[in-house]
């Protein structure tokens, strides 16, 4: 996956986040301010040496001109240096994604250990304007999404967390397995046709139903995965 399209699809992830009906007290000895502080310190190590990356560049003014564009100037200045083909020497980014990758790790155990104690984040438990943890599901490795997926379904469950991103990791992890998706929120682009392909699934009654089940909306376009895709070959 390019810079761009990389990018593009951490953006889509963070923009499905939204506001959730339950919530968990924190306890006495950890307060809103606190996990509040614990979440913008872990988004700021999950863009550590990202963020060199994604720009291509490792120079401190220009990456903070360009951090400080405004959303629509920033997606103009992504298309243009992916087009201009402005990279990064590949050994210099192979060595920035080597300091990145354990700091990425350890921050979905962070993360975790928070969830685990106190929840997922609400506005009630974390506070007004606390940064969103999507990132951090997003660029944890599949290996980790195996025991972090059944935690985040609790979560679901119980109002805490948005159905969206935990449905939309769910399925990427059944893609990187071979597998068909079960909710139907990955989708393709087709670059024959210049067009995004609806989600591929095997029984769109069994996706309405799953969907169902942790409050999603029926799916109405899909398609149905080959039988060789369905059998898991």
């Amino acid at each position: 996956m390019n810079t761009i399209t990389f990018v593009l699809a951490s953006l889509i992830f963070v923009l499905t986040l939204t506001g959730c009906a339950t919530t968990q007290q924190l306890s006495e000895e950890f307060t809103p301010e606190q996990y509040h502080a614990a979440l913008d310190a872990i988004m700021e190590s999950d863009q550590r040496y990202r963020t060199a990356i994604s720009w291509g560049t490792t120079d401190p003014e220009e990456l903070a001109r360009l951090e400080a564009l405004d959303d629509d100037e920033s997606m103009a200045e992504y298309v243009r240096r992916n087009k201009e083909g402005i990279e990064l020497d590949p050994e210099v980014e192979q060595s920035l994604w080597d300091k990145q990758i354990p700091i990425d790790k350890k921050n979905t155990r962070e993360l975790m250990r928070l969830v685990d104690a106190h929840g997922w984040p609400t506005h009630e438990t974390a506070g007004e304007g606390f940064a969103s943890p999507i990132p951090v599901l997003i660029h944890m490795t599949m290996e980790d999404a195996e025991w972090v997926l059944p935690k985040l379904y609790t979560e679901v469950i119980e109002g805490r967390m948005d159905p969206g991103p935990y449905a939309m990791i769910y399925d990427r992890k059944q893609q990187h397995d071979g597998k068909p998706q079960l909710y139907g929120k990955m989708q393709a682009f087709d670059s024959k046709t210049m067009s995004v392909l609806p989600p591929a699934i095997v029984d769109i009654d069994e996706t309405n139903r799953a969907r169902a089940k942790i409050g999603m909306e029926p799916l109405e376009e899909y398609r149905i995965t080959s039988a060789e895709v369905a059998a898991g070959g």
